[in-house]
Order: C-alpha cells, then sequence, then structure tokens
C-alpha cells in the first residue's frame, strides 16, 4: 500500500489542456494547496476512451429512460465506446490505492450531480451526475467524491477532506489483517468524529461492535467499513461539532476552575454562532487535554482530523 495518500481527480481541473478545446480548468486549491499533502491520479474518461484532443463536444441525452453519450453536432452515440472502457478501467482503481476521487463540475461525463442531461421530447434538461461519475460512485460507493466547485464552500471541503484522511487510515488498519482488536481501537479514535456526522449511525456502529462475538471478522469489518463511510458522508455542522466540543468539555469538570470553564464554553457558543472558527475550540480542547494528560481526548481524531498546515478548521 502507498504510503501517500491518492486521490483521483478530473484531469482538466489539474490543470491538463485535455477539454474538448484543448484547454484546462485547472483548479487552484487542488493545485497550489491540497497537492502539497496528497498525490493526484489524473484521469480525463473522453480522452483514455479515445475520444481525442480537439474533439466534438457531447452531451448526456435520455432516451426513453436511457442516458446515452451523444456529439452535439454529429449526433454520434458514444456510449459504447465510454461503457467499454469504463468497464476494463473502474475495476482497475482498486490498485490505484484511491482514497477520494474529485471531479470536474459542468463536465457531461465527470459532473458530480449538476450535469445536464437532455430529453429528446423537448423538456428542459434535467440535472444529474455525469456518464463517468454515475459509474465510479455504482463502483466504489464508498469512496469520498466531490466536486471541484463544491471544494469552495469550507465545511464541505473541510468534510470531504476529514472523509479522505479517515479512508487512508481504513486502508492501514484492513492491510494489517482484520483483528477485532484493531477495529475496536480504530473505533475507539474515531468516537467524537463519527458523532459530529452522525449520531445514530455512531450507536448503531457501537451495537455492530458489541455484537462482534456472533459474526465473523470479514462480516464485521465490511458491515462497519459500509456504515462508517455511510455517517461520514453526513455533514459535520456547527451545531453538531458544538454538541461534542461541549460533551468533550466534560472529560475537564474537575480540572478546569471556573474562569478556565467559562472560557471554553464561550468559544464553544461563539463558534457554533459562527463568530469564530473552529480551529479556536479545538485549539483549547487539545491544550487541556495535553495539559492534564487525558488519553482519551489525546488520541480522538476529531480534535486533529488532518494536518493542521492545510488551515481547514480555520474557516469552519
Amino acid at each position: 500500500m502507498s504510503e501517500n495518500i491518492r486521490i483521483g481527480v478530473s484531469a482538466c481541473i489539474a490543470g491538463e489542456k485535455v477539454r474538448w478545446n484543448n484547454t484546462d480548468a485547472r483548479d487552484a486549491y487542488l493545485t497550489d494547496t491540497l497537492a502539497k499533502y496528497v498525490e493526484f491520479v489524473p484521469l480525463c474518461p473522453e480522452i483514455a476512451c479515445g475520444m481525442g484532443i480537439p474533439r466534438e463536444k457531447v452531451r448526456q441525452v435520455d432516451c426513453n429512460g436511457d442516458v446515452r453519450l451523444i456529439g452535439y453536432e454529429s449526433g454520434d452515440d458514444l456510449t459504447e465506446k465510454m461503457t467499454n472502457w469504463t468497464d476494463r478501467i473502474l475495476p482497475g482503481l482498486d490498485k490505484e490505492d484511491l482514497c477520494g476521487f474529485v471531479l470536474e463540475s459542468r463536465s457531461p461525463c465527470c459532473a458530480l450531480m449538476q450535469g445536464k442531461i437532455f430529453s429528446t421530447t423537448g423538456n428542459p434538461p434535467r440535472r444529474g451526475a455525469g456518464f463517468f461519475a454515475k459509474l465510479l460512485m455504482t463502483h466504489y460507493p464508498l469512496l469520498p467524491v466531490e466536486a471541484s466547485d463544491r471544494l469552495q464552500n469550507p465545511i464541505l471541503r473541510e468534510n470531504f477532506i476529514r472523509r479522505v484522511f479517515v479512508l487512508k487510515r481504513w486502508r492501514e488498519l484492513t492491510a494489517k489483517g482484520l483483528k477485532i482488536g484493531n477495529l475496536v481501537d480504530f473505533h475507539t479514535r474515531h468516537k467524537m468524529m463519527i458523532r459530529s456526522h452522525n449520531l445514530r449511525g455512531y450507536r448503531e456502529l457501537g451495537k455492530l461492535l458489541g455484537e462482534c462475538s456472533i459474526f465473523n471478522a470479514d462480516e464485521i469489518f465490511d458491515t462497519y467499513g459500509t456504515m462508517l463511510f455511510r455517517s461520514l458522508a453526513l455533514k459535520a455542522t456547527p451545531t453538531k461539532n458544538a454538541e461534542i466540543l461541549t460533551h468533550a468539555m466534560g472529560y475537564f469538570k474537575k480540572q478546569l476552575d471556573d474562569g478556565d470553564a467559562q472560557e471554553l464554553r464561550t468559544m464553544i457558543i461563539a463558534y457554533k454562532n459562527g463568530k469564530i472558527p473552529l480551529v479556536i475550540p479545538l485549539t483549547l480542547l487539545n491544550h487541556y487535554a495535553r495539559k492534564h494528560q487525558n488519553p482519551y481526548l489525546m488520541q480522538q481524531y476529531f480534535l486533529n482530523p488532518h494536518p493542521s498546515e492545510l488551515k481547514l478548521l480555520n474557516h469552519v
């Protein structure tokens, strides 16, 4: 397994001139910031399946419920060419050890959810996933996937990168062998993070581990992984995060004097109300966790979900 975190990206947003008119759609956040911490695996479905540069623009067309990939001017049906390529390439992506995928937002092949799907009956286009994006997410339902334009939203960006790092740790865990003790340790370290996304999912995961003796390890790991990444796909909002911050504060009720406790409580409320970023109450909690040597909090990934150099918590 690669030590680097590898993320698939639409090649055009990584700065490659692979669009239909020999241009790129370079995304500054990806290329200038995120690229310092992850390794990109660029992919252009249209080039890879043999469409070439320059090429005719394509669009998705709903033909009686069957979405086809059609050339704008020629009307050529390129569906089979794209489908044959995806059938070959998608199973092989396992070898790339990808921990996420960022898609170009408006591409007929790569759009996450805002791609236009035209009608043959004269109705206005509807919105949906691009041709390749839909197949990618069907084949890898647990893979964190985002659209480049949605990464401009600080909460969505932080949520995506958080899931990428969790998937990397999950891959490292399973690579060591399916040992229930290791899974329990993994869960313990991610408890607060999971709760910040989905309280119900957190409880269901705890129940699953509590019943692990009646299932084999393969079943436990498969079920846990599915439930985990479905839970993390829900946004960790300021309200949810504030609940976890308050819960974490309870670990210091005997150590903090009234002044320190009030300061921390004020910071949590200010964060919840959008007046300060998440990094401020987290910094205070990290400080108290180290000062008072609280082993449980010191191992919680909620307090340190990704490298601080990314500064993701400074904007949420």
